[in-house]
């Protein structure tokens, strides 16, 4: 009779359940760059979201634990959400030059409420790639916030690559919080997504990620 081993965390079903949410969560970064406008973001972000579930349920169908997969699911906005501030951090962190800017224009996005994007001009008249999000003094959820006019000049850290949008010099350090969570929430995903991959005891394992020989059927030996 062959001993019974021990049921291990790690597994294939969960591996792959963790590569889709970690590559929908790279795709999600792009929000933080100039690609995207950002208030724009929310329905692409939504369908990332909801696509990855489909694609982490059709794995194996049906999941072998649905309800600890939903929570790995709930939890994959967070590591998108700590990969954009990451990207747009590092970039003006390791290359962003500041300079005094001139607002050219100025609109309203389409998120509820009044919500200012600022283009904007360097020292040389050039515009600047992106839009600034936040004018100074302003905050996240505030009522009258300050806002900025047409003309007015504004000191701003820049990507000179254009990569992603300008940012005020005091949201480079928000934007460094965010990345240091980031490392904290994959190892949240990642141990939920493996809960996740387990098969049930009884189960059958699916023949695409059965360990080398082992089958369905066990050979007899006449």
């Amino acid at each position: 009779m062959r001993p019974r081993g021990r049921r291990r965390i790690v597994n294939p079903l969960g591996a792959v359940y963790l590569a889709v949410f970690t590559v929908a969560g790279a795709i999600g970064a792009l929000a933080g760059t100039t690609w995207v406008r950002a208030d724009m973001v929310a329905v692409p972000a939504t369908v990332l979201w909801c696509g990855a579930l489909l694609v982490a349920g059709l794995a194996v169908s049906p999941p072998p634990r649905i309800i600890l997969l939903s929570v790995a699911w709930l939890i994959s906005p967070l590591l998108m959400f700590a990969a954009t501030g990451g990207l747009w951090s590092t970039v003006l962190t390791q290359r962003g030059e500041r300079v005094v800017a001139t607002v050219i224009d100025v609109r309203d996005g389409n998120e509820k409420g009044r919500h200012l994007y600022y283009t904007l001009a360097d020292q040389h008249d050039r515009r600047i790639p992106g839009e600034l999000g936040m004018w100074p003094g302003s905050s996240i959820g505030a009522s009258n916030n300050p806002e900025g006019t047409v003309g007015q000049r504004v000191i701003v850290v820049r990507d000179p690559q254009g990569l992603v949008d300008p940012r005020l010099p005091e949201e480079i350090g928000t934007g460094q919080g965010t990345l240091i969570l980031l490392p904290g929430v994959f190892v949240v995903l990642a141990v939920f997504c493996m809960l996740a991959g387990r098969q049930r005891p009884g189960d059958d394992a699916p023949q695409w990620w059965q360990p080398p020989g082992r089958s369905d059927s066990h050979s007899t030996h006449s």
